[in-house]
């Protein structure tokens, strides 16, 4: 991580009341604090390094185990979950995507500043091994082997997202048309695989390579992460 990343924290929240306060008090450690309302705001800042990201789940555009799950695979940052939600299926599944702590709000300062403490003292994990492949980046793109930079679309991205998720194992094209927003009709099945084409010759057109979709026959689609086919 570059120096100028080391005490960078991103911190998304769609309260602007508290994101403001939350600012306020991780800044007075003299840390530079970068605020987002939302998963649009957190790509537009178009891959900025980050030491440490403190979020909520419940966001207005996008699901926070999304942006967790893509934070883990193509970063070293930290993770803080800092949500309402009180279960343990939401503490399990932010593990799972690879928190590194759940803290439940309302939440005291001092606690706070204890975890955020905690999390920057730890050596940074190694980006997912996906990352020696194709992966996604932070602002939504697909990156090839070789570097090059595919832009997707937000359906593109949401589909390739569901993928990655399932770290290699096939994907049920029920799931994946849902994903995308294809309405259940005779028609959808003839849709995915049309959406499916395109999203490929895109892909190729930008890169020479065919990309890390795989056909899973009867089974639906997965994503190979180590695909370099001309």
């Amino acid at each position: 991580m570059t120096d100028g990343a080391t005490k960078r924290i991103l911190l998304i929240d769609g309260d602007p009341d508290l994101r403001r306060t939350l600012a306020t008090v991780l800044s007075s450690r003299r840390r530079e604090v970068i605020g987002a309302g939302s998963a649009q705001e957190f790509r537009a800042l178009g891959g900025k390094p980050f030491a440490l990201a403190i979020l909520d789940l419940n966001l207005p555009d996008d699901s926070g185990f999304a942006l967790i799950r893509f934070l883990r695979r193509s970063s070293p940052t930290r993770i803080i979950v800092h949500t309402r939600r009180d279960t343990l299926t939401d503490r399990v599944e932010a593990y799972t995507q690879g928190a590194d702590i759940y803290m439940v709000k309302p939440t005291a300062e001092a606690e706070l500043l204890a975890a955020v403490d905690s999390a920057l003292s730890r050596s940074s994990p190694e980006p997912a091994a996906e990352d020696a492949g194709w992966r996604m980046d932070r602002t939504g793109g697909l990156l090839a082997p070789g570097g090059e930079r595919v832009t997707l679309t937000s359906r593109q991205a949401a589909f390739l997202e569901c993928l990655i998720a399932a770290s290699g194992r096939p994907v049920a094209r029920d799931t994946l048309r849902r994903a995308i927003g294809i309405e259940e009709t005779d028609e959808s099945g003839r849709s995915l695989d049309m959406f499916v084409r395109r999203m490929r010759a895109g892909i190729e057109a930008q890169t020479g390579q065919r990309g890390p979709i795989k056909t899973v026959y009867r089974l639906g689609f997965a994503f190979d992460a180590d695909s370099f086919e001309p």
